[in-house]
């Protein structure tokens, strides 16, 4: 009933939610609800309890998470929101950086951009087919840079821009090439592009403890900022 590849949609008496499976590698169903307050959050905690299924919530704003936590539900995962302003940045280096092809998002990159998103993300973070079309349905434009040579790619960004204002959707370096300058090098061919395309700003959001990749924001001009987004958990 809920784990389905694409959402799909339950109606409550107490509320209206989006359920779907996660991926392939966890057995967590994406929980995203659109209607409905502590007694629905209370009925779904109980579903899991019954079925054994353990629901992540979509993110959330870390100050609405009173009433899952008072409805059972724990803290999963915490986010970081990190915000580049692009107003005040020159523009130092466009279309000069090595290895790196640009193209606007299509259905037909998502077969290989899965498995190399695999080789990239921890198993909870892999995205799947149906996380992939709903990042391009997100967007009006969707922007896929990818690292490396010819079709031996080693990583790939996704950004996602609507009304000049962009979000880095996706952003990764494979495993065994991680630390070796080629994230740098992806995300400033993120930056310069957008400032040739004078977007406003570059939103993204990285795991509260993801060291090196807020290193890699910080070194690249991104602001933390004060609110975070949670991943909440039945269990």
């Amino acid at each position: 009933m809920y784990s389905t590849e694409n959402k799909r949609i339950h109606y409550f008496y107490n509320g209206i939610f989006y359920t779907r499976k996660l991926n392939n590698f966890v057995e967590d169903i994406l929980f995203e609800k659109l209607y409905g307050g502590e007694s629905l959050l209370k009925k779904i905690l109980r579903v899991s309890k019954d079925s054994k299924i353990s629901f992540s919530s979509s993110m959330i704003n870390e100050n609405s998470i009173k009433p899952w936590l008072r409805s059972g539900w724990a803290i999963g995962h915490k986010l970081n929101v990190c915000m580049l302003n692009l107003k005040n940045l020159n523009i130092k280096n466009v279309d000069g950086h090595k290895n790196i092809e640009i193209k606007k998002l299509e259905g037909e990159d998502i077969q290989y951009l899965l498995d190399l998103d695999h080789k990239i993300f921890d198993d909870y973070w892999k995205n799947s087919k149906a996380s992939f079309e709903e990042t391009m349905k997100s967007c009006n434009n969707n922007y896929l840079f990818k690292s490396g040579e010819g079709n031996d790619l080693d990583g790939y960004a996704i950004l996602g821009e609507t009304r000049k204002f962009t979000y880095l959707q996706r952003i990764g370096i494979v495993k065994d090439y991680q630390g070796s300058g080629l994230g740098d090098n992806l995300l400033q061919s993120v930056v310069d592009f957008a400032l040739k395309r004078k977007f406003l700003n570059i939103k993204l959001n990285t795991q509260n403890d993801n060291v090196s990749a807020l290193s890699l924001y910080k070194k690249n001009n991104f602001q933390i900022m004060p609110r975070k987004l949670v991943i909440m958990k039945t269990s």
